[in-house]
């Protein structure tokens, strides 16, 4: 059926064969129906004259062995249909792994059919005499579990554990109780140590990558401005398009020698967080490719922030610092490793990531709020404080280097879109539904923005799908190099505009971050400027600022800003995902920031002086920037900080609450996208409402890979060969076929294990001295729900699944939970899901176990009866 393989019982497999005459020539191809569980087959008509197998009664082992051929011409079949046909409606590079998911199920039937002489080859298995119900609820429960309904999870990602059991054998050798304190001491003078310094090299770091920036922006576009001044456009343009061109070739280099380095690193983090091993990410050569990657590219003009990857490098010095040595700098000295494991480890990442932030935004509280609502998992009050240290020592770095260039210091940080008036703002009560008509809109560019990157990184994934990385360089350079020439050439369309605002007598060129800064471009007088020009061709914080400016109504007129956020809103979200190092939240900003002034502006045109275009602005970049990334509180303290206006707190709120509601409607937030883009299994807080209908057997992993007590040297060996990363430990009884649940072993410890054996010459030894005896366990009814919230909060890696008499029955693992909801979705989809589970569930009502019961079906009934709960 639609070229698939039917796993329910009483389907049917129609297939064309050749039969030979009695002369030995091939008849034409005829129709065979075959009935798995029948004795029955009905053929076409034509050829030979042999009695039909319907006219006499077959014996047992004869219907047993017809059954067994019929299972074997199937298999034949299917291959051959996956092999030539490549089922027209699954990729081809699909047909292997459906192929070996046929072979698998249909081996799978014939290995427990029952032998010639009438036995089971296994207990448990499909018996051709069992009940219908039965076999049903089977082939149900198989068909639920196939392949082809899970989701494409990345194998290359592990998963920690961060409940492991407590290291305690160094405290052994300690009789001193003054010896034991004296290690908590020094363990706690180094976590505080090492607080420290990742917020002050985080705030290094974010202030020479914007000096560096600075530097090289302004030597770019004083000599660009000075050519254009001089009558040379050509030139000028020719000067302005290779620092674009030398700035991503070196940067698409360095994403070549560290691949994780590319893109704003905050999907990759929040995915480690949540307890994912993703490879590459926290290594010392990612840091470094991520620094200079990023200023490269902020340099070359494409629609990049610096702030996300900030957050990528405070987490990479964190988790460097945590480790206490290095591999690269092997000679150096060892500091101190006491916090090299996975817990330690996690929450030194997790202040890393606020420092970040602070230290990018001058946010210290955005950036506690920030690591807590957005990329953390696990959170506890310890790490609060220790966080709002770390954030605070990150803001005060970038300060404290300000102020030895400055001269004088302030708190203004690196990116400042402070009001330009004296006194507070104010707004009118009835603004409050402008306000949301632009969160709504923000919402919807938002979804807009994810929705479409979502598609493009797919379609690049596809194209360079087995190319060498190094090709992307070209696309880079090729796309942003265009990009570019387009904001370069199009302001010539415009007019020159007189500058009644500033009147600073020389508009030619940007001179610093703050203010209003006019683009003279192609006009000849000084006291004209160029308005496309002046929003496209200057530093991206610097746009922000002016369309953020108040009291400048009429500066940008109202067709200037609709081009202007139209064109930036697609080169934006066409270029996110680009083989460089970017992040998203100031072309975001500037989007939003777009959109909001052109609604200030037409509303100042029906209104008057009582609207301020630049309140809008910030609204504006507010609602489009947590419509793309779904945050609320972290963001509402993020921009009131960098605006430095407490006045406009309870607009921005408003924004950022509707337009997340908006844009949840739609789709996932970017970060969220790009995580299911790159397989990563992350654990959502809130499970979804089929987990309900759910058990805990519904979704784990039946065959499990056990360890007895006493296990011999081969017994550890075998199951050191497989993937599996911890192996229950059960007592076998005196008939070694019981597996009764004693505790969890992990693969390094068995193969500490493993190695005593070998050491000292013993066949076989006792695991339960490196096992742990009493890990978190699930019964086998417990609700999927109450699983997944035991799982995602004790930072599980493995949950054993028992029985009501504590015997190991399977195992559930992270991947199991990401499969469980596709699983469910797709397979009630399917007609011959539906079609087998209601047959389930009326013989289920038929039997003599539930005549008697609630009318209404138990829930843990059906929960327990190969998914008949799902319907």
């Amino acid at each position: 059926e639609n070229g698939r393989y039917p796993t329910q019982s009483f389907a049917t497999l129609s297939f064309m064969f050749k039969k030979k005459k009695s002369g030995g020539d091939p008849a034409p191809m005829q129709e065979l129906t075959v009935m798995k569980g029948s004795n029955v087959l009905l053929g076409g008509g034509g050829g030979g004259d042999e009695e039909s197998p319907a006219k006499r009664p077959l014996t047992e082992l004869e219907k047993i062995q017809r059954e067994k051929d019929a299972l074997e011409t199937e298999l034949k079949a299917l291959r051959k249909l996956v092999d030539e046909k490549a089922l027209d409606d699954i990729q081809k590079t699909e047909a292997d792994s459906l192929r070996d998911s046929v072979t698998t199920e249909v081996k799978d039937d014939l290995s427990s059919l029952p032998s010639d002489d009438g036995s089971l080859t296994g207990s448990g298995g499909f018996n051709p005499f069992a009940s219908i119900r039965h076999r049903i609820n089977r082939q149900t429960a198989k068909q639920f579990s196939s392949r082809r309904y899970k989701k494409n999870l990345g194998e290359k990602f592990e998963s920690f554990d961060y409940d492991a059991p407590d290291d305690v054998s160094q405290y052994h050798s300690l009789k001193d109780k003054k010896e034991v304190q004296k290690l908590e001491a020094k363990k706690e003078f180094f976590r505080g140590l090492y607080v420290v310094l990742i917020g002050a090299i985080t705030g290094v770091i974010a202030y020479w990558m914007t000096f560096a920036v600075g530097r090289m922006v302004t030597v770019k576009w004083d000599k660009t401005w000075e050519l254009l001044q001089a009558g040379k456009t050509m030139d000028s343009y020719l000067y302005y398009i290779s620092w674009t061109v030398g700035c991503l070739f070196l940067a698409g280099l360095l994403v070549v020698w560290a691949p994780e380095s590319a893109g704003s690193g905050i999907p990759q983090v929040k995915a480690y967080l949540n307890g994912n091993q993703v490879p590459g990410i926290l290594r010392f050569k990612t840091l470094i490719a991520k620094v200079l990657g990023i200023t490269l590219c902020v340099t070359s003009g494409m629609p990049a922030g610096r702030e996300g990857p900030m957050v990528h490098t405070g987490s990479i010095l964190a988790a460097g610092l945590a480790r206490g040595y290095s591999d690269y700098f092997a000679w150096l000295p060892n500091i101190y490793t006491g916090f090299d494991n996975t817990r330690d480890r996690r929450d030194f990442v997790s202040m890393g990531a606020a420092a970040g932030v602070a230290a990018a935004f001058n946010a210290p509280i955005g950036g506690i709020l920030f690591s807590l609502e957005e990329v953390s998992s696990f959170w506890s009050p310890e790490l609060t404080w220790r966080t709002f240290i770390c954030a605070i020592i990150a803001a005060y770095t970038v300060n404290i280097f300000m102020a030895s260039f400055n001269g004088n210091f302030n708190d203004s940080g690196l990116v400042l879109f402070g009001h330009t008036t004296e006194d507070g703002g104010t707004y009118e009560t009835w603004e409050i539904f402008a306000f949301i008509i632009v969160a709504v809109l923000g919402g919807l560019i938002g979804a807009a923005y994810v929705t479409i990157n979502e598609k493009i990184t797919v379609l690049r994934k596809r194209f360079w799908a087995g190319m060498h990385p190094a090709w992307r360089i070209f696309e880079a350079i090729i796309y942003i190099s265009f990009l570019l020439s387009l904001f370069f050439w199009l302001p010539m369309l415009w007019e020159c505009k007189y500058d009644d605002v500033t009147h600073n007598g020389d508009a030619s060129h940007h001179t610093g971050f703050h203010g209003l800064h006019p683009i003279q471009y192609n006009c000849a007088d000084s006291h004209y400027y160029n308005e496309l020009a002046t929003l496209l061709l200057t530093p991206q914080e610097t746009t922000i600022l002016q369309l953020y400016s108040r009291n400048t109504h009429g500066y940008f007129s109202i067709f200037t800003l609709a081009i202007f956020t139209v064109l930036f809103f697609f080169s934006a979200v066409t270029a996110y995902g680009i083989a460089v190092p970017a992040g998203l939240f100031i072309p975001g900003m500037m989007v939003g920031a777009g959109m909001g002034r052109l609604v200030g502006e037409l509303l100042y045109t029906m209104f008057g002086d009582k609207i301020d275009p630049g309140l809008y602005a910030l609204v504006g970049a507010s609602a489009v920037l947590g419509g793309i990334t779904r945050m609320t509180i972290s963001l509402t303290v993020i921009m009131v900080e960098i605006s430095n206006d407490i006045n406009y707190l309870l607009p921005i709120m408003l924004a950022l609450a509707i337009s997340k509601a908006v844009g949840d409607k739609f789709t996932h937030s970017l970060y969220d996208v790009h995580m299911d883009l790159a397989s990563i299994p992350y654990l959502e807080a809130d499970p979804p409402d089929v987990f309900n209908s759910l058990s805990a057997e519904s979704i784990m992993s039946r065959k499990v890979v056990m360890i007895g007590v006493d296990a011999s040297v081969a017994e550890i060996e075998d199951a050191l060969d497989t993937h599996h990363n911890a192996f229950p430990v059960v007592d076998k009884g005196v008939s070694s076929m019981n597996r009764f649940f004693v505790g969890l072993i992990t693969r390094e410890n068995l193969d500490g294990q493993l190695q005593k054996c070998r050491s000292t010459g013993r066949a076989s030894i006792d695991v339960s001295l490196a096992m742990d005896p009493s890990p978190f366990i699930a019964q086998s009814q417990l609700s999927l729900r109450r699983v997944l919230r035991l799982f995602r909060g004790m930072g599980l890696r493995h949950v054993v699944v028992v029985d009501s008499r504590q015997r190991v029955v399977g195992i559930i693992t992270r991947k199991d939970f990401i499969n469980a909801p596709t699983t469910v979705q797709m397979a009630v989809k399917d007609p011959r899901f539906v079609r087998a589970t209601r047959e389930a569930m009326m013989r289920m009502e038929r039997s003599t176990r539930i005549k008697g019961a609630n009318a209404n079906a138990p829930v843990k009934l059906k929960r327990s009866n190969s998914f008949v709960g799902v319907l």
